[in-house]
């Protein structure tokens, strides 16, 4: 990460929140989705993600490190005395926005770690720039009154900006719309939010349950996490209720095995599953770096400044259900897709290189091995 000037420690304890304001101020600046606070022996080190990388930041003195940790528990209305047990919350800061807030007892004191991803303002669809393949389908899928769509990727590649795109394509007065979300990322005029309370019993399954008597148009679930909430998805879907929701899936492909391994039956999966899109996210090449030929400038992180969505779409065609439906295990739909000319993510990602966009060693840092071989270990 190239340098940027050390930010002023504080000089009294009324200082802390403005120079906390201009921490995060700072980092937002920068692109940062994450800020951490790494407790050590002398102190803490400051850490960013950018771009889906960690960089160190800025060390901090142990005299502003536990004041710095108090005054984050106390704005994210968390536990102040506890400090043995992990603690999530939420805080608010102007010109930052809200951020999720989550402590972590460690040997030398407690960590945090600040989610800034959401702290910024809601995106369109026609704002993610989806390739004409994947934003066809996607629009067509919508539009149908019923039925499950699937996002899906791993941590930090983009699902909930893509799942709060399409509710804001689908947000009309005309419709009932429903969330229920772990927590709630994005607050959305016109929508009734909910999020869930597990040390009460109040899970995913146990609000869509709810959810159904209250005569809903759509229905979006932050995640799907076990064969409850499995089911009471594919449920709301076949019961006329267009259900959005996402897994933690490498591929489109492994989203129909995990939903077969959560117990869903396979003709209810074959009935009301639309559409599976997996993403990720690429560094972009910095456009400055590539006409000069190096990697790193002023307006840049080591050649590269911000990032590109990748994906996959999976239509539920009538030829690939036919396949699904005579149990083919994963090997079996991805030689199968391979023979329809279907575009998987490696595919999208050459696309990109080729067009100068970024580069192969990031596609392999962010797709790892083939998907082909990922998808045969299933």
């Amino acid at each position: 990460m190239n340098q940027r000037p050390a930010i002023a420690l504080p000089r009294q304890d009324d200082d802390i929140v403005p120079w906390l304001s201009t921490l995060l101020r700072q980092a937002v600046s920068l692109g940062a989705s994450d800020f951490h606070i790494d407790a050590l022996a002398d102190g803490a080190q400051l850490r960013l993600r950018i771009h889906g990388l960690l960089h160190d930041w800025q060390h901090i003195p142990a005299q502003w490190q536990g004041r710095l940790v108090s005054r984050i528990k106390v704005l994210a209305n968390l536990d102040l005395a506890e400090r043995r047990l992990p603690q999530d919350g939420r805080m608010s800061l102007p010109e930052v926005g809200s951020l999720r807030v989550a402590s972590l007892p460690t040997l030398h004191g407690e960590k945090l770690c600040l989610r800034l991803a959401e702290a910024g303002a809601l995106r369109r669809l026609d704002e993610l720039q989806l390739p004409a393949d994947i934003a066809a389908p996607l629009n067509h899928a919508l539009q149908c009154p019923d039925g499950l769509i699937l996002i899906t990727g791993p941590t930090g590649s983009g699902k909930t900006t893509t799942l709060y795109a399409c509710l804001q394509a689908l947000n009309s007065r005309d419709r009932h719309i429903a969330t229920v979300e772990d927590p709630i990322e994005h607050i959305v005029d016109g929508i009734n939010q909910t999020a869930i309370t597990p040390r009460i019993g109040l899970g995913f399954a146990e609000v869509l349950r709810a959810l159904l008597r209250h005569d809903p148009d759509v229905i979006m679930i932050g995640e799907i996490r076990d064969k409850a909430t499995a089911d009471m998805a594919i449920q709301a879907a076949e019961t006329g209720h267009l259900v959005l929701s996402t897994l933690h899936t490498g591929s489109a492909l492994e989203s129909l095995i995990r939903l077969r391994h959560l117990g869903v039956p396979e003709y209810l999966i074959s009935s009301s599953l639309r559409l599976v899109i997996s993403q990720r996210l690429l560094r972009q090449r910095c456009r400055d770096c590539a006409v000069h030929q190096r990697m790193g400038c002023s307006q840049c992180i080591d050649g590269y400044q911000g990032r590109l969505g990748l994906y996959e779409a999976l239509t539920m065609t009538p030829a690939l259900l036919q396949v699904w439906s005579q149990g083919a295990d994963a090997a079996a739909l991805a030689q199968f897709l391979a023979a329809q000319h279907w575009r998987s993510l490696r595919e999208h990602a050459d696309a990109r290189v080729a067009a100068g966009l970024t580069e192969a060693a990031e596609v392999e840092r962010v797709l790892g091995a083939e998907p082909a071989r990922a998808i045969a270990s299933c």
